[in-house]
């Protein structure tokens, strides 16, 4: 049946269940063996309820989590919404998945943060997308914060913002990884009892990971799912756990956190229970021990908007239902493109060490690089100082290109990864717009270093040379840039940072400044070829000494280049052509474009 024929109040209300689910890991790379997470388990999470995944460390809580948000793919067994099979497609436009780590952009206000998420989530005019916003501002208590950067939250509004920019879009289903990690118990305490609201208002389906909770937030769970080395040893309601495991003649004393009790017997602490218990509970099957939901909370967001107070209890109200159009997205990539790129110039403009240092940093080195080798450059008697000064440049620049993505870009991966896999945008909308953000930034850094080093060493005094070297120098950081991408994608950053360098130098060795290719081994000569700092380096001297550039002064006796062609030739650069490599540099670039957004989808592939 379709949605828009369900009756109002049951049309977005999913009912999420699971049959035999299993999933297993490999213990090694050579070895076959596989360890088993999660054993044929089963359950049934009901709507209006707050269901709690809990279990000791290395139970299988995150990964039941996982496999139910769609997050990985089970290995055997079902999950089914409303009794029918899943579609994986269709369930993740109806959920969200709020990760224990917040992931937050740490630049943007809380408004600016939740007005993006509106602009991506929702096809709706802008005067709606205002009001909603308004409207998640003043439920979730966000106000009196509204304007404060993210990285200056505390803890319990970091989680409320990451559950505030999930809730634009209203989803029947959210997931939660670990909730109340890292907060105090006052703080905990509100953010479990925010979570019940959600699940009765919608209703909707609410499911959290917890490790091990205290008497108070226990007792504030409507249904509790206990799992133990990949089985399940107990489905149902807080209050009906004592009588079950009375039943098995397991006793909570007295004064004691039931919770601690229940962690205790899944550790063995009283002895083996653990497979009398999944027996008992059918491994998840038995819903005997199930008990009716609470008295359900009629709080919605529209009715706290107009009220202004913390939760309150109001008549129900169907009017928020967010429908999202038939599109697996809700904005077009224009739009996600204009979206995020305005985002990242928002942050590139507050990031004073990715933007203000960067640049203040070609600006201090031009300066000290301007000063050692002043007014060089047409004097034939410092040719070869010349030569070493054009190879420094392309190095220098090649390397603070490199080193800037090979930090920075990894530090957005676990944001793209919540975004991307919540359905905010396509994943080529995110990496252009990163790319068109940065290379304003980038262009104008290369060549603020350029003009001043030109200048400063005396470098021939026509516009078409400059304009020629400051192309060449910002296509070889652009290449440079973009294989920082490709390593920081690929590798964790402590690897990348040991591992970049290693990567990066085979560029430089083989840039025909240490050894011309015609010393150099025939076996290795095609590596050269390879080179980009080679054709960027070749592009540059021949800017500098190439299109018949005329004799150059001599201060000194003799001077052995005082025609450019000599040293061109003595530098293995005579028959150099321009525009040649510079070819060879963009398709290089593009090329490693390309690899760089399949190494950054093979790196989020279970999300796609």
């Amino acid at each position: 049946m379709e949605e828009k024929m369900l009756p109002k109040n049951t049309r977005r209300s999913l009912n999420l269940t699971f049959d035999g689910l299993s999933y297993s890991v490999r213990t090694g790379i050579l070895k076959k063996e596989s360890r088993p997470l999660l054993t044929t388990v089963s359950g049934d999470f009901r709507v209006g309820e707050l269901t709690a995944i809990m279990g000791p460390s290395g139970a299988g809580k995150s990964t039941l989590m996982n496999i139910l948000a769609g997050f990985m793919v089970q290995t055997s067994g079902a999950v089914s919404v409303n009794g029918r099979p899943r579609d994986l497609v269709e369930f993740r436009r109806s959920s969200a998945y709020i990760m224990q780590d917040d992931n937050l952009e740490p630049l943007l206000t809380v408004e600016e943060s939740i007005h993006i998420a509106a602009n991506l989530k929702l096809d709706w005019n802008n005067y709606d997308k205002a009001q909603r916003v308004d409207q998640i501002i003043f439920a979730l208590g966000l106000e009196a914060c509204r304007h404060t950067r993210a990285a200056k939250l505390s803890g319990g509004q970091r989680k409320r913002l990451a559950i505030a920019l999930e809730l634009v879009n209203n989803p029947p289903v959210m997931f939660f990884d670990e909730p109340t990690s890292g907060l105090d118990s006052v703080t905990s305490k509100q953010c479990i009892n925010l979570l019940r609201a959600l699940a009765r208002e919608g209703p909707r389906t609410i499911i959290m990971t917890i490790h091990q909770p205290s008497a108070t937030l226990f007792d504030m769970l409507d249904h509790l799912y206990v799992i133990v080395e990949g089985l399940c040893v107990y489905t149902g309601g807080t209050k009906s756990i004592l009588p079950y495991l009375a039943k098995h003649g397991l006793h909570c004393p007295t004064y004691h956190n039931l919770a601690d009790f229940l962690m205790e017997i899944c550790n063995g602490d009283y002895g083996n229970w653990n497979n009398k218990l999944v027996e008992s509970i059918q491994n998840g099957k038995n819903n005997n021990w199930r008990s009716v939901s609470g008295e359900k909370i009629g709080w919605s967001i529209n009715c706290q908007f107009r009220r202004g107070l913390s939760l309150q209890i109001c008549e129900d109200n169907d009017d928020d239902v967010v429908t999202n159009k038939p599109g697996y997205y809700a904005t077009g990539f224009l739009q996600q493109l204009y979206i995020l790129f305005r985002r990242n110039m928002v942050k590139l403009s507050r990031d004073k060490v990715l933007t203000f240092t960067r640049l203040s940093m070609h600006c201090i080195i031009a300066l000290i690089v301007g000063i050692i080798y002043y007014d060089i450059g047409e004097d034939a008697a410092f040719a070869i100082d010349n030569f070493n000064l054009i190879f420094f440049n392309l190095m220098f620049l090649m390397f603070c290109a490199f080193s800037a993505t090979l930090i920075t870009f990894p530090a957005a991966v676990p944001i793209v990864t919540r975004e991307h896999f919540n359905r905010w945008y396509k994943l080529r909308s995110f990496y252009l717009a990163n790319k068109f953000a940065d290379l304003p930034i980038q262009i104008i850094a290369v060549s603020i270093y350029t003009l001043i080093v030109y200048f400063m060493t005396g470098q021939i005094p026509e516009g078409r040379r400059f304009v020629l070297l400051a192309i060449v120098s910002v296509a070889v950081s652009l290449v440079a840039q973009i294989i920082g991408v490709i390593v920081g994608t690929g590798m964790s950053v402590q690897n990348s940072v040991i591992l970049g360098p290693l990567l990066i130098m085979p560029f430089v060795v083989f840039s025909g400044f240490f050894v011309h290719i015609n010393d150099a081994p025939s076996y290795l000569q095609w590596l050269f070829h390879a080179s980009f700092l080679k054709h960027g380096f070749e592009s540059a001297m021949a800017s500098m000494y190439g299109f018949d550039r005329r004799k150059m002064h001599c201060s000194d006796v003799y001077c052995h280049f005082v025609y450019p062609k000599k040293l061109m030739g003595e530098m293995g650069m005579m028959h150099v052509d321009y525009w040649f490599s510079m070819l060879i540099l963009f398709i290089l670039y593009v090329l490693l474009d390309m690899l760089a957004y399949i190494t950054l989808r093979l790196r989020l592939k279970k999300l796609i």
